[in-house]
């Protein structure tokens, strides 16, 4: 080796490794790789440098610039140099003192290894490191485990040939009786060990299942002597080994639960280390949620998690502790296990806590209520009330961080239950009101949050709190605290949407203030104002309509576009929000401006979201010698913005239809690479754009009605056609692999809405794909759905599901029910495959709303199917009887209109079962109020009945309590068959009657008076009798029918509107 060339290359890794200034490192940089990394020449250079140099920095600096050199120059060097870096460093890494130099040279190792192993070169080495782990010196057994864990990142499939030797080995050294460090270094190689365990492999599933409890202890010790490091590399192993199909975890995944929650309670503990145990309870129930639920864990789970939320928190929001760890394992429970295993533990423990002196338990309480809420709004939607009454306690509470908690309980359950809390504003407005004027500004940005979320759904009852409101909310905008300002204009925003025509007093002073902070500049926080103020803008004007909101449109449009120019994703965001808005309000009049709006969403779904960084690292990090690839940072500010363009163009294609033509291609080619994103909001986002897209080109080309049934029976233009056959098959591809829930629900939604706008030729083509996907639903064998992997011997019969679960199952009912609607009577092989899998639903021991969503199911199907249900009668009509006679009203309501609508569509004659069904019937009409529409349905159950055959139906019982339910208040599709069957009463009945009188007076002028027959006559009485009980309840139908004819909601045929207009009270 050249002298001179081994001193300049010392020389320069000497200055690298100590300087301090970025000049020199560049200059340092630059010389090495254009003066000695040049050739193979560097490689025993570097390494003579790495084992002899004298300071331990420069050693380990040589380790990672020989680490990074050996993959390019390492073939070739000559076989004798070779073998002597080979036995020579296996010599110096046990000499070495400095741990960093030993773990720089431990990765040297490694990338050596993975050269020589696959070439049958070093076989010495395995020796060597087993030799190495067994030594009587501790020192040497952390360099032997250490390589061998180095080893698996660079020739783990030769390694994992010798899986029973390193099984007999690292159960020893997992058990080292005098270095932890050889016990946390076992652990992680035993977890990266763990992803070449095969489910199949039973005897290396149970050594490593045996392993376990070692494992643990190993945590424990760490976390007893406060080594933060060593825990955290540990609970990594153990958070990784939850998301393997292979159940390592399972025999003692009770003791390891119970171990966290007792780590994560332990307030003696460094918080730190807490928070770690209560991460792992979090990976946990997010993967292994069906091992929670077989060991009934979860409301022991609750108990322990929640005192846990009543400790302090931090000042920063975005910090993490303890608490706030523990707020987030409810959510999880609360999104991944059924409402009913939760919600009741939870709300117990609120109405415990709410009665503490303690002010740090009042405060959990209303955290914990609000971070429920997202996974169980159809469970506590009945209790609204009950809770609106716990956050009104928690509002006077006289402490700030009770009063801050309940502010975020109430945002929370009002944005999803917003209908349901507005009904309580009397009791809410004033307690937020008066908040809003607090005297501390987290109390008044927490109130003015909460106000926000009120206001959009209170309709008219808003009108009372105008001049009170809209005063105190341009106030919070102009002298509020800055993180305030926002959300008051926000509430501007909700308080127009609400109040509609009545805001027109407060139309211009808002458009002006709005105006005003659409051009701010400046800070972070003045650009966020200026994003809400694009935002609100267009709600202003979606409220105000496009005549009063037209004067402005030039110049908020001029105002959103010069915000795209700033350096802000926000402002990019809020700009696609309000173009996507302005073009729903101005349709037509919008075109003008799509030569501007268009190249900026081309320009952002073009965005490049993988962008390089250096890491910043000490001297002292390991970090440093792991530089082999340059890391990437993606960039989710650039996935959101994606999301919101993504939504903007598909209803800016809608809204301007053949002014978007030009734009379509190439936003379409870029929608479709969104639909394989990162980010399942974005896949989300391109879904429904794709398929408004669709459905635009149809509207666009203006067809005749489609009519079900296949083949095609009305054809669709080749520009509709094109479109289908580009986004279907990229749909259903995403659709196959999809692992995300809401991304599927989203997906069956929109093509349950797909079907229902250009029918059955957008399925026709892939109806056997479809199915399949669907039918993995119905047998919870999605991708979706089989995140948390189980042994098959472990599979759960779930009767009951989490709510999104539940919502997944309801999507893909709906597209199922819709596939009838396009497909008429060629769904029944579809019926065939879907109907034992749906009515599995409908049975007693299934929740509630999997129940409903059965009955409803069926019902939507018996209608879609026409004449084509009959021969399903057999299973479908037990199944809606049974559910009529069901406790709960929505489940009953789904049935009565089944059982009508099968009526209505099979081609049997039902009337033996009327007796039944009205009887089922009657005690729906009893219910208080019209929950979940039951009246509706049972009203429109009977006048189906009534179509039917009214000679079934005895009218003189039913008709009074029909009447009594009538009009229609809530279904309004059930005002068809009601208003029809009361014209066939009228139109029917009085028709028959005339035309028996006319035949049995013809019929006695030509028999003789003695011994005639009283036939006719008998007809006449009898036909006179059904007139006389339909006509004294004309009196009864006449307010029914004025309120249902000034309603514009109601929905009648033309033939009944006329003929019901003849009748008093219809006109």
């Amino acid at each position: 080796m050249d002298p001179q060339f081994l001193r300049g290359l010392e020389e320069l890794l000497q200055k690298l490794a100590f300087a301090d200034d970025t000049n020199t490192i560049q200059t340092v940089t630059a010389a090495l790789n254009q003066k000695f990394y040049t050739d193979a020449t560097c490689i025993p250079a570097l390494f003579t440098v790495a084992k002899d140099n004298q300071q331990w920095q420069v050693r380990q600096l040589a380790t990672v610039e020989l680490r990074k050199r050996i993959p390019k120059f390492w073939e070739d060097i000559d076989a004798a140099t070779q073998q002597q870096v080979r036995e020579a460093i296996l010599k110096a890494i046990v000499e070495e003192e400095n741990k960093l130099a030993r773990h720089g040279m431990a990765r040297v190792i490694s990338s050596i290894a993975k050269s020589d192993i696959p070439n049958q070169k070093w076989g010495e080495l395995i020796q060597f490191l087993y030799v190495c782990c067994q030594s009587a010196n501790a020192a040497h057994r952390e360099i032997g485990i250490y390589v061998i864990d180095s080893l698996f990142e660079t020739i783990a499939e030769a390694l994992a040939t010798q899986m029973e030797n390193l099984f007999d080995l690292f159960a020893v050294l997992v058990n080292d009786p005098e270095s932890l460090v050889v016990q946390v270094t076992t652990v992680e190689a035993l977890g990266k060990l763990a992803d070449f365990i095969d489910p199949s492999e039973r005897a290396a599933v149970n050594k490593f299942q045996g392993l376990v409890p070692s494992m643990v202890q190993v945590l424990q010790k760490c976390l007893a002597c406060g080594d933060e490091d060593s825990a955290s590399r540990c609970y990594e192993v153990f958070n990784g080994m939850l998301i393997l199909e292979t159940p390592l975890l399972h025999r003692h995944f009770g003791e390891m639960i119970e171990f966290s929650i007792n780590v994560g309670s332990n307030i003696e503990l460094d918080e730190n280390l807490r928070i770690m145990a209560l991460n792992f309870l979090v990976w946990t129930t997010t993967y292994k949620r069906g091992r929670l639920q077989k060991l009934k864990i979860v409301k022991p789970l609750i108990e322990k998690v929640m005192p846990i939320t009543a400790q302090d928190d931090p000042e920063d929001d975005d910090e993490d502790s303890p608490s706030r760890v523990a707020l987030r394992v409810l959510n999880v429970l609360s999104t991944s296990f059924p409402p009913q295993q939760v919600i009741p533990t939870v709300i117990s423990h609120v109405l415990q806590y709410m009665q503490s002196a303690d002010p740090g338990f009042r405060k959990g309480a209303m955290l914990s209520l609000a971070i429920v809420m997202e996974g169980s709004v159809d469970y506590i939607r009945p209790q609204v009330g009950d809770i609106v009454t716990l956050i009104c306690a928690g509002l006077s509470d006289s402490d700030m961080l009770v009063r801050r908690a309940s502010c975020m309980a109430l945002g929370c359950i009002a944005d999803e239950l917003d209908e349901e809390v507005s009904e309580h504003h009397e009791k809410l407005m004033p307690l937020i009101f008066n908040m809003t004027s607090d005297s501390n500004p987290t109390i008044v940005k927490y109130a003015t949050n909460a106000l926000d979320c009120i206001l959009e759904s209170m309709g008219d009852v808003i009108q009372g709190y105008l001049p009170q409101l809209v005063e105190r909310l341009f106030a919070l905008l102009g002298w509020g605290p800055p993180d305030v300002k926002p959300i008051a204009l926000s509430a501007i925003g909700s308080t127009a949407h609400s109040s509609g025509a009545a805001f027109e007093p407060y139309f211009a002073e808002s458009i002006s203030r709005i105006k005003q902070a659409m051009a701010l500049t400046g800070d972070e926080d003045t650009l966020a104002l200026r994003g809400v103020a694009t935002d609100t803008i267009s709600t202003i004007a979606e409220a105000a309509g496009k005549d009063a909101f037209r004067p402005h449109l030039d110049d908020t449009m001029q105002l959103a576009l010069q915000g795209m120019e700033i350096e802000s994703a926000t402002l990019r965001e809020s700009a696609y929000c309000y173009f996507g808005v302005m073009s729903r309000v101005f349709e037509d009049e919008f075109a003008k401006y799509l030569c501007y709006i268009a190249p900026q969403i081309l320009q952002t779904l073009r965005m490049d979201e993988e962008s390089p960084f250096e890491l910043d690292v000490g001297e002292d990090s390991e970090m440093a010698d792991d530089e082999e690839e340059i890391p990437f940072n993606i960039n989710t500010g650039i996935s959101d913005e994606k999301e919101v363009a993504a939504d903007a163009v598909g209803q800016i294609f809608a809204s301007t239809t053949t002014a978007f033509l030009p734009y379509v291609e190439e936003i379409s080619k870029e929608l479709l690479e969104l639909l394989d994103h990162f980010s399942d909001t974005a896949r989300k986002a391109a879904t429904v754009a794709l398929f408004t897209f669709i459905r635009t080109f149809n509207k666009i080309a203006s067809p005749e009605p489609w009519k079900a049934g296949a083949p095609l029976r009305v054809p669709i233009d080749e520009h509709t056609s094109a479109m289908i056959k580009l986004v279907l098959p990229a749909v259903l591809a995403m659709w196959e692999e999809e692992d995300d829930k809401m991304v599927v629900t989203q997906l069956c939604t929109e093509l349950r809405l797909i079907m229902r706008d250009v029918g059955p030729a957008v399925t026709i083509d892939y109806a056997e794909e479809i199915s399949k996907r669907l039918l993995e639903i119905f047998e919870k064998k999605a991708p979706c759905q089989t995140i948390d992997f189980e042994d098959e011997d472990e599979a759960l019969d779930e009767d009951e599901m989490a709510e999104l679960d539940s919502l997944l199952i309801c999507a893909a009912a709906d597209c199922v029910a819709e596939f009838a609607d396009v497909f008429g009577d060629a769904f029944e092989p579809i019926m065939d495959t879907f109907l034992p899998h749906i009515a599995g639903y409908a049975k007693p021991t299934v929740a509630v709303s999997e129940r409903a969503m059965a009955v409803g199911c069926l019902a939507e199907i018996s209608k879609n199917m026409g004449p084509g249900i009959t021969k399903y009668a057999e299973e479908l009509f037990p199944v809606f009887m049974r559910a009529l006679q069901d406790e709960h009203a929505e489940l009953r309501s789904n049935a009565a209109y089944g059982v009508g609508a099968f009526i209505e569509s099979a081609t049997v004659d039902a009337s033996a079962y009327f007796s039944d069904v009205l009887k089922a019937l009657y005690p729906l009409f009893r219910i208080d109020g019209n929950p979940n529409n039951v009246k509706d349905n049972a009203a429109g159950c009977v006048a189906r009945l009534i179509l039917e055959n009214a000679d079934a139906v005895p009218l003189a019982d039913v008709l009074p309590v029909w009447i009594s339910a009538l009009p229609i208040r809530g279904d309004h599709l059930e005002d068809i068959p009601v208003y029809n069957a009361i014209c066939h009463l009228f139109r029917n009945k009085r028709a028959e009657a005339l035309r028996a009188v006319g035949f049995a007076i013809a019929r006695a002028d030509r028999q003789p008076a003695a011994g005639a027959s009283n036939t006719g006559f008998v007809i006449v009485y009898q036909l006179c009798i059904q007139l006389c009980i339909v006509e004294p309840f004309q009196s009864a139908l006449e307010p029914v029918l004025k309120q249902a004819m000034a309603d514009p909601d109601t929905i009648l045929s033309e033939e009944s509107r006329e003929f019901l207009a003849m009748l008093p009270g219809g006109n």
